[in-house]
């Protein structure tokens, strides 16, 4: 099993639309990072259903766990 948890802060939320109505929300998160300033600050992206996406803010911090079961 591996599991990852990140966090960071909710920089960006949009809704993609299909045909006129929004059918997910692209969640945009600044991770958190311990590394030099000289190097880029990481983000990911997330495409969820808009019933979770509306339930985040933009500047408010976030945790994601990404976790894999083994076969």
């Amino acid at each position: 099993m591996v599991k990852i948890s990140m966090r960071g802060n909710c920089k960006n939320i949009q809704f993609t639309p299909k045909n006129g109505e929004p059918a997910r929300g692209m969640v945009r998160v600044e991770l958190d990072h311990n590394v030099s300033p000289a190097f880029h600050l990481f983000d990911i992206q997330l495409f969820v259903p808009t019933e979770f996406a509306s339930l985040l803010e933009i500047g408010i911090p976030v945790t994601i766990t990404l976790e894999q079961n083994g076969g």
